[in-house]
């Protein structure tokens, strides 16, 4: 298959076999073993936690219905972590930084921008977001898919004679339209004047709507045709599970560097129905697949072309019966003309490649057209063990050894109260006692015949064992075990969640790079947390440029006595020891409003030129008034060596000087605000002076 936009044959054949490789990787058992582990899973289980040889299948050990404790260590640490992720990702600061000096000016407004953008215009960020974090420790990878995302729907627009009259009054070559309408005689030219008209109108119709709208318009006077609107255009991420709806090649080492990537979506009929007008899908190639695919799933582990029906494939959470699986798949390539790279994506069905001609058959193949020129994926690796991808471990496989041992312990104490609680009773052989329990009367030969077994022996070392094994899982995931575990209990969590918010600055990079491309010119952003800010319009070309994105958020910030400490071993270290007055204030207001809240810091805190010159703006306006004669007095927190700069500089001017001169009264609320100002400098040194004792 060769399109005429494209440069090269489409090999859809070799495109699926790679696919179902991938899909049929080791990561699929990988996958199944970390699920089982936090979920505590296996077979043989009954809901009331202990073994029964009829769910078995066998006689349990050590006798029929023990203890089958399902210990959730793996799932405490995943949930404990993943909200240690959610609090960073919700919590993080986000500056774009500029790597260019002509793109410094922009860079405020880009930051505003990108934070407006990801907490409110991506509204299944934090969504998606909690599904990768899971994703990411339950198997050690999860993958974000960045896209830019333009919806299309469809609504009636009601069109009657007297609107065709108005338009046609617009257009000469549409004068006679509404007398010829109504005389089927004029038909086909009836027919090119009405496209013209709707097309004037921006209406994309159908030749068949078009004459069903003649049609009406004769019979009812009215008629109504569908026109798209665009309800969403604007970039989206999706959380993928590796494995189960995101794949790659066995050499893949850097996904950005890759061949191929498999993404692969569920879908309803409805749903592909609807990409075919809002994405553009071969409309044939969607009538086929709904007739002929519907519930056909790729499952793992196999060796030839299979599929299956199933509600559960693999791990699936999904009930995959009336669903039709759908394969994007991003394919670099070269230009072998001019050498220039580019991604092209191919969507296609895994259950139908060809039509009844045998010709192959997709529902799309084109150049991926985001000018960033990546592929639309972040790989978020938990650890890095090799180059390959996949090489990271879930929770679940490094774990499930821990989990184990300590449901041994747990069994074991369960087996023992079990049998101090309920003997075994022995009797005599063929006398077994027609009932038992407190008061009842049972008779005996002699003084043994009946009699409670000896019950085992209370062992102390069991819980020993068991905080031995919890204090070496917790120091390996990071939490503190001891007073003097804390500091590198912190380490590792703030090792965690940087490695975390570097994978969600790569996304951020990618959102800004798609709204530079894509978005409507022009658009408006809010000041992330402010009720009161208005709406900023602003373009396209306000937030290019070339930025570094830093996200950061500091774990220790979560110790609210910690953050304290810090903050008063700032003031004092500032106060005591900033004797030449080296520290940046400004800085040292942002890293205060850090500790406290980054987004009430972005909230309250301006750029240092633009607070300067709001400052130098208000004095303008105070001098304005003081010229008219109208004292202004000086307000606390002012920047008054900047504002008494700017006074003196007002006051040079030719036309002040004069006005100096020759009004009294004029000059006098000059200098008396000048004087407050002086006033206020001065209290404001000896108060400097009077912390450091000189």
């Amino acid at each position: 298959m060769k399109s005429d936009n494209l440069i090269y044959e489409l090999d859809l054949g070799e495109i699926l076999r790679e696919y179902r490789e991938a899909a049929d990787s080791s990561l699929v058992d990988r996958k199944t073993k970390n699920w089982e582990n936090r979920h505590n899973i296996w077979p043989g289980q009954s809901d009331d936690g202990r073994k029964w040889k009829k769910t078995l299948g066998r006689d349990p050990v050590p006798f029929n219905g023990c203890s089958d404790s399902r210990v959730p260590l793996v799932d405490t640490y995943i949930n404990e972590d993943t909200d240690m992720l959610m609090t960073s990702l919700r919590n993080m600061t986000v500056q774009a930084m500029p790597t260019e000096s002509n793109d410094a000016k922009k860079a405020f407004q880009t930051t505003n921008f990108l934070r407006y953008m990801l907490s409110n215009q991506i509204e299944e960020l934090y969504a998606e977001a909690e599904l990768a974090a899971n994703y990411y420790l339950e198997n050690g990878l999860a993958v974000i898919g960045v896209f830019w995302e333009r919806e299309t729907q469809r609504y009636y627009e009601t069109i009657d004679l007297e609107d065709i009259k108005n338009a046609a009054m617009s257009d000469p070559a549409l004068l006679d339209l509404p007398n010829m309408l109504l005389d089927p005689a004029n038909d086909d030219a009836v027919f090119v004047m009405a496209q013209n008209l709707l097309a004037a109108q921006n209406f994309t119709v159908s030749d068949a709507e078009v004459r069903t709208l003649i049609s009406d318009l004769r019979k009812k006077g009215e008629g109504r045709v569908t026109v798209p609107m665009v309800h969403k255009d604007r970039p989206t991420v999706v959380a993928l599970k590796v494995g189960e709806d995101f794949f790659a090649p066995a050499d893949t080492t850097d996904i950005q560097k890759a061949r191929r990537l498999y993404y692969r979506q569920y879908m309803t009929a409805e749903q592909i129905q609807d990409a075919v007008v809002s994405q553009d899908w071969d409309k044939r190639w969607a009538e086929e697949v709904i007739e002929s695919a519907k519930g056909n799933m790729t499952s793992g582990n196999f060796l030839e072309n299979t599929t299956h029906r199933s509600k559960r494939p693999g791990q699936l959470d999904l009930d995959t019966e009336k669903l039709y699986e759908i394969v994007h798949a991003f394919e670099r390539r070269v230009d072998p003309k001019t050498g220039v790279p580019g991604i092209y994506i191919i969507i296609f069905s895994p259950h139908l490649t060809a039509d009844e001609s045998g010709e192959e058959i997709v529902a799309k193949h084109e150049l991926l057209n985001y000018g960033h020129c990546q592929m639309p994926f972040v790989l978020m690796r938990r650890e890095f063990l090799s180059r390959r991808v996949d090489d990271s471990r879930g929770y679940g496989e490094i774990a499930h050894t821990w989990q184990r041992q300590i449901k041994m312990e747990w069994d074991g104490r369960v087996d023992r109260s079990y049998l101090a609680t309920m003997p075994p009773l022995m009797h005599p052989f063929g006398r077994a006692p027609s009932s038992w329990g407190p008061g009842v009367m049972v008779p005996r030969m002699r003084a043994d015949d009946y009699q409670y077994a000896e019950s085992p022996k209370h062992d102390t070392g069991s819980k020993e064992i068991e905080e031995s094994i919890r204090k070496t899982a917790d120091r390996y995931f990071g939490r503190p075990v001891e007073e003097a575990n804390v500091a590198y209990a912190q380490m590792r969590q703030q090792n965690m969640v940087r490695k975390w918010l570097d994978h969600w600055r790569e996304v951020t990079q990618q959102v800004l790079q798609l709204c530079q491309q894509f978005l409507p010119e022009p658009f408006y952003f809010r000041v992330v947390g402010s009720n009161q800010a208005e709406p900023l319009q602003t373009t396209r070309q306000e937030i290019l440029g070339q930025y570094d994105i830093q996200l950061a958020f500091n774990v220790a910030n979560l110790d609210a006595e910690l953050v304290k400490q810090k903050l008063e071993l700032l003031r004092a270290a500032v106060g005591e020891f900033d004797i030449n007055g080296v520290v940046d204030r400004t800085e040292l207001m942002k890293v205060v409003f850090d500790f406290v809240d980054p987004n009430m810091g972005e909230r309250l805190l301006r750029p240092a030129e633009a607070a300067s010159e709001q400052e130098k703006e208000e004095e303008r306006n105070v001098f304005a008034q003081l010229m008219a004669g109208v004292p202004v007095d000086v307000k606390e927190g002012q920047a008054y060596e900047l504002r008494l700069n700017e006074l003196g500089q007002l006051a040079q001017t030719p036309t002040a000087q004069k006005k100096l001169q020759e009004d009294e009264h004029v000059r006098g609320v000059v200098e008396r605000r000048a004087k407050q100002l002086e006033h206020q400098l001065v209290q404001q040194q000896n108060a400097q002076i009077g912390k450091l004792g000189a």
